[in-house]
């Protein structure tokens, strides 16, 4: 661990345990012989750590992260499968299913991409793009369709 997070570890723990400005000076000076954090070396900080531990604080367990990246690829997936499902049952798309999902994916991509969860954002967008230009090329057509039966 660095010694930024380290230090960062130190103030979070005096944060979470509501400790006084001149008690957690003390308990500085008592621990390592320092007056600020910013003066600890490396068995000072571990020597402070373990005194807050002792002083009851929890060290709470790192959020797993999930990239920006991976979020926006999983959710521009799921935009592209939503709009085909939603044309499917609107009757513009004729084989709704998944694998002709993959078919287009895979012909818009020219080959790059087998599904649309593995889009990068660049042609995640083509594809939704083409999808909702398609539709509303449909739903357009159609409305002229009702216009000249009426």
């Amino acid at each position: 661990m660095s010694k930024r997070s380290e230090l960062a570890k130190i103030h979070i723990a005096k944060k979470d345990l509501g400790m006084a400005d001149d008690a957690y000076r003390a308990m500085l000076k008592d621990v390592a012989g320092v007056k600020s954090a910013s003066e600890l070396d490396f068995h000072g900080r571990h020597a402070v750590l373990h005194r807050l531990e002792k002083l009851g604080w929890k060290p709470k367990p790192r959020a797993k992260k999930t990239g920006p990246t991976s979020r926006k690829k999983a959710s521009m997936g799921d935009k592209i499968r939503a709009l085909w499902i939603d044309m499917a049952a609107d009757g513009i798309i004729q084989n709704g299913s998944e694998a002709a999902l993959m078919a287009y994916v895979k012909r818009m991509t020219k080959g790059k991409y087998e599904a649309p969860q593995f889009c990068d954002e660049f042609h995640a967008s083509r594809i939704i793009e083409s999808l909702k230009k398609w539709r509303k090329r449909e739903l357009k057509k159609r409305e002229r369709e009702e216009q000249h039966h009426v």
